[in-house]
């Protein structure tokens, strides 16, 4: 049930048209906090705010794509100018594409790194000047189980989710004495539409159910839902998360325990 954990805050979530995303901003808007909603589908993310307003919720959409950091500076003066003033950032967006080191190419990495690592950069760069005149802020960032261990054939969404990683330990440092938290989760399996590859559902096929689920190789025997991670982002959110800076939340179920 929802406690107004985020009352009166102002919220921006990238990705926000649908899974993990669109999750943290339902979660954010039922806890009170205005939501700003950057997506680069316009369809999806009208739909979120659609349903958001439906339940009482403030919701604004800004559909863009975030590696035009033009547009996406505008995005964030318009939030600024609408509410007056931004409190959290969410660098949630991501994208995958699939293949070795032997099969991928230089533009799907460049792409990926782009839209993975860069834009949290970028965003944060843009958002963090706000925060500090404001004096105080909270960044927080998806990464990914895969940014410190693999399963292969993905390695330029590991390299940007490490990145992440490290990025986020180091703006934890330097933005500290502004009162801005800087902190990531990093969710195991999860079934969200980046689950799909090649038209499969990764959390449904045969050898998942049977080597993670089955026998257990993600202790609590199933896949993790957007809601799980959600609310460990509004957690750090919070003022429940008040000496807690430069971490990694891991929403695994578990997965990382075992060998």
């Amino acid at each position: 049930m929802p406690h107004d954990l985020l009352k009166d805050r102002v919220a921006l979530i990238t990705g926000a048209g649908q899974g993990l995303g669109a999750a943290v901003a339902r979660e954010f808007a039922a806890e009170g906090a205005s939501v700003a909603l950057v997506e680069i589908n316009p369809t999806t993310v009208s739909a979120v705010e659609a349903e958001i307003r439906s339940k009482g919720g403030r919701a604004q959409a800004y559909p863009l794509d975030i590696t035009d950091h033009a547009a996406y500076r505008q995005a964030i003066e318009q939030v600024v100018a609408r509410w007056g003033r931004l409190d959290i950032l969410v660098n949630n967006a991501a994208i995958a594409f699939y293949a070795t080191i032997l099969d991928d190419t230089l533009e799907n990495w460049r792409k990926q790194i782009a839209v993975n690592l860069e834009s949290v950069y970028m965003g944060s760069k843009m958002a963090a000047p706000i925060m500090v005149r404001q004096g105080g802020g909270r960044i927080i960032s998806i990464t990914s189980v895969q940014g410190f261990v693999s399963s292969g054939m993905c390695g330029a969404y590991n390299a940007a989710k490490g990145g992440i990683i490290a990025l986020t330990k180091s703006m934890a440092v330097e933005l500290a004495p502004y009162n801005i938290l800087v902190n990531a989760v990093a969710p195991g399996f999860m079934l969200t539409p980046m689950s799909i590859v090649d038209g499969v559902d990764e959390t449904q096929s045969p050898d998942f159910l049977d080597w993670y689920v089955a026998k257990r190789k993600i202790p609590l025997a199933r896949t993790g839902y957007p809601e799980d991670d959600a609310g460990a982002v509004v957690f750090l959110a919070s003022e429940y998360c008040r000496y807690m800076t430069g971490q990694v939340l891991v929403v695994d179920g578990g997965l990382t325990s075992t060998f």
